[in-house]
């Protein structure tokens, strides 16, 4: 039977008390050898009365901090572990081989300062992997009846419900105060936890070293955030060799502020992918990535992983020299952050004071306002406010109320709107705008001058001077377009005439905005359908089917053909869909044919497209 021994000062262990328990444990077998039933079945008896005394043991041996401390108090505790670790029943049995664990644990550290501590933490080790892996000799499968892999399995589950449970101790005691913790106790957990790092049962454990290294301000090993880094990596190009660790949006957002690189290269590989590897990546799609890496959430729940992250993007999009690409992106991120932010209730205005400048809040309450639902008049006022409010926040004497900003002559009137660089960033941001801004020209009588405007804010935003001249070229392209709009038979010399007198080649903007007006007439012209392909040449000056089929799905998705507003009669509406459909079609055959002879078929941005086009002829479709 279990002897009882006398309990010292609760928390605390001596070495005359730690000596009685070695004698037992000496009762029950030779380290390495055989244990024998009646060693077994006494060592089931104590299991309650050692686990109490493992605890005590253990909060000493925190208590004492240094390992050596640990050994000049207890000259025995080496003999009495290690006898543990090599006993059947006690490596069966959860609570009591998850305290020895943790006692293991106590006696490692990356920073030997003598040399029994380095010792020390030699011997610890090999006794954790001991009890992972099980000994050769006399192991738990023999003994037990465990074969090596429920054994491993075991062990492994042990010591990861004991490195979690050392961490809420240790979160607890930090909340409480009752003690003070070590000083590289985190770190040395984290070092610990290296070969754990791959494995998707410790994904416990590494988020609660990530966020207790957040919460407590405390340096984590810097190659378990490297290999923690590394192994989220490995989700996006689904190219891992083992199941990675998905990690909480916490967790993300913990590892990202303590280990700035792998913000950095997660925004860049970000960049990378829908720039290199799928240029051609639809909207919605973008979307999907962009959420399931948790950057958005990252970004509402710290607010040094929002600013970095958009001071990256920010010198992407400079150094891109403004790329189409890392536009589209930023825009999508932008929405994905905003429809995170709205999933807040009561932060929503709290967050956008801590994304955005003061200055420029009043500019981005406009901006978040989607298009959707809105008639054409309130958008059209609601363009003219944006450009207000830019001319406003870029003039320093003109201090004004937010009410004031929305009347009219708010400050003196000059020719052309100098957008500042953040505000321009800014307005970037909200692609929807942009969008409904060229839609309002193409379908308005009269084109409106706050749709001129902003478009010239948003393509010369430091060049006020050559903005008169780029609204004059855009009304007069948007006029003759709007009134070939009704034409059955429209003919392609008409809008080459228009397009021809306006788009010079040393004017970019013309020919950006040109280009969607053109796309736009496409679709919501009668007759447009006619001589699409005329029209796709114009747009896209190289005849390149892979570019021109991009841009065509980038119209389409971005707009609504589905409504039959605006058109005359529904069978014209059919006909044209059936068309567009055609010419779908043709284009994919075009690149099949083109990529076939090339011997280059297995390309994801040809994936990309060939999902787009199937989405986008079942939406055409369902309205036949």
């Amino acid at each position: 039977m279990c002897r009882r021994v006398r309990n010292k000062e609760p928390g605390m262990m001596d070495s005359a008390e730690l000596d009685l328990w070695l004698d037992r444990v000496k009762s029950w077998g030779e380290p390495g050898g055989v244990v024998s039933t009646d060693g077994l079945r006494d060592t089931c008896k104590c299991l309650g009365a050692l686990g109490s005394i493992l605890r005590r043991l253990h909060v000493a041996m925190t208590t004492w901090e240094r390992p050596a401390a640990i050994m000049r108090h207890l000259p025995n505790i080496g003999q009495f572990l290690g006898r543990l670790c090599h006993n059947p029943a006690v490596l069966t049995c959860d609570d009591t081989c998850c305290v020895l664990l943790s006692c293991l644990t106590a006696l490692c550290t990356d920073n030997p300062q003598e040399d029994i501590e380095r010792r020390a933490a030699t011997w610890a080790q090999k006794m954790l992997r001991h009890v992972i892996h099980g000994p050769s000799g006399n192991s738990v499968s023999k003994a037990m009846g465990y074969l090596p892999s429920d054994q491993s399995k075991l062990a492994l589950e042990k010591i990861i419900h004991a490195l979690s449970e050392d961490l809420d101790q240790l979160q607890q005691d930090r909340r409480l105060k009752t003690r003070q913790a070590q000083p590289h106790t985190l770190h040395q957990l984290s070092e610990l936890c290296l070969p754990l790092v791959t494995l998707p049962a410790a994904s416990a454990v590494v988020e609660k070293l990530l966020l207790a290294g957040l919460e407590g301000k405390t340096e984590l090993s810097v190659l378990f955030l490297e290999t923690v880094a590394r192994m989220q990596r490995q989700l996006y190009p689904n190219k891992a060799v083992t199941a990675p660790v998905s990690l909480s949006p916490a967790a993300l957002c913990a590892l990202w502020t303590l280990h700035p690189p792998s913000l950095e290269q997660e925004v860049l590989d970000m960049v990378e992918t829908v720039t290199l590897h799928r240029p051609f990546m639809g909207t919605e799609d973008m979307k999907t990535l962009v959420c399931s890496r948790g950057l958005p959430m990252a970004c509402v729940l710290q607010p040094t992983v929002n600013k970095v992250t958009r001071e990256i993007f920010r010198q992407v999009l400079q150094q891109s020299s403004g790329s189409p690409s890392v536009l589209k992106l930023l825009r999508v991120f932008n929405e994905c952050f905003i429809l995170e932010i709205s999933k807040m209730q009561g932060e929503g205005p709290r967050l956008l004071h801590l994304t955005y400048d003061v200055q420029q809040l009043p500019l981005v309450h406009l901006l978040i306002l989607h298009p959707a639902g809105l008639s054409k008049p309130t958008c059209q006022d609601h363009l003219k406010n944006i450009c207000r409010t830019v001319q406003t926040v870029q003039s320093p004497g003109c201090q004004v109320t937010w009410t004031q900003v929305t009347q009219a002559g708010v400050c003196q009137r000059k020719p052309g709107i100098n957008c500042p660089p953040e505000s321009w960033l800014v307005l970037v941001q909200f692609g929807w705008w942009y969008s409904e801004a060229c839609r309002l020209l193409l379908l308005s009588p009269v084109p409106p001058q706050s749709c001129l405007q902003y478009l010239a804010c948003y393509h010369l935003p430091t060049s006020p001077e050559q903005q008169q001249g780029f609204m004059t070229c855009i009304h007069d392209v948007a006029s003759t377009l709007h009134g070939l709009l009704p034409k059955i038979h429209p003919k392609s010399h008409d809008l080459l005439y228009a397009v021809s007198a306006n788009q010079q080649p040393d004017f970019p903007a013309r020919r950006a905005v040109i280009g969607q007006l053109l796309m736009l007439f496409l679709l919501h012209s009668v007759g447009g359908y006619r001589i699409a392909d005329d029209i796709l040449n114009m747009v896209v000056s190289e005849q390149d089917a892979v570019t021109r089929l991009a841009v065509l799905l980038d119209t389409i998705e971005e707009n609504s053909v589905g409504q039959k507003t605006g058109e005359s009669f529904s069978w014209i509406y059919n006909n044209k869909t059936s068309a567009m459909l055609q010419v779908i079609s043709s284009l994919q055959l075009s690149i099949q044919e083109q990529f076939h002879s090339s011997k280059e078929t297995d390309r994801p941005e040809l994936d990309d497209l060939r999902c787009r086009c199937d989405k986008v002829k079942q939406s055409m479709q369902n309205y036949l």
